[in-house]
């Protein structure tokens, strides 16, 4: 089965799999929502993250019977936003020491040190994205979503995972119960 339904051509599934669920930037016609397409399917065996377009795929698989957790966490941008606003600061005590108009000086300084003081205030008060991190041996699929929109989507996803995960487990003919002694 080709994935040209979730924007890549070239994909294909191993022989009698199946996709179970996605969750996909795509449109309906296959064409990607975005410049840089990305899906997260789960097949009847697998988790499949694909992202980028053909010249810079990146692609992580997962076994469902290797899936250990999934955690549902906030993903925070770095410390670039700091970094920026101090180069904000350092900024504006340069222009403050350089120019000589009172006014210009005074009003230059001020843009740029408010636009520091914006960054740090957006980094510390703006949530981060959420993101579920499948775990599965010494590997991780990450799946940042909106809060809104997608949220039903990976809590259904992860829910058929399970699904998924259990019916392989007692099909497997390993017992689905521990018995203590």
């Amino acid at each position: 089965m080709e994935l040209t339904e979730f924007g890549f051509g070239g994909v294909s599934l191993m022989d009698r799999e199946r996709v179970a669920f996605a969750i996909n930037t795509a449109d309906s016609a296959g064409k990607p929502s975005s410049k840089r397409p990305e899906a997260l399917l789960l097949t009847d065996s697998r988790i499949i993250h694909i992202s980028g377009n053909e010249k810079q795929r990146t692609a992580v698989i997962a076994s469902v019977r290797d899936v250990e957790a999934v955690e549902i966490t906030s993903n925070r941008e770095g410390y670039s936003a700091y970094l920026w606003a101090a180069l904000a600061v350092v900024l504006s005590i340069v222009l403050f020491g350089t120019i000589e108009n009172t006014g210009v000086k005074l009003a230059s300084s001020a843009i740029v040190l408010l636009m520091g003081v914006y960054l740090v205030i957006n980094q510390v008060t703006e949530p981060g994205k959420p993101t579920a991190v499948f775990r599965a041996g010494g590997s991780e699929i990450k799946w940042e979503f909106d809060y809104g929109e997608n949220s039903e989507d990976v809590n259904s996803f992860i829910n058929r995972l399970y699904q998924i995960k259990e019916s392989s487990v007692n099909h497997s003919g390993a017992p689905t119960n521990f018995a203590p002694r």
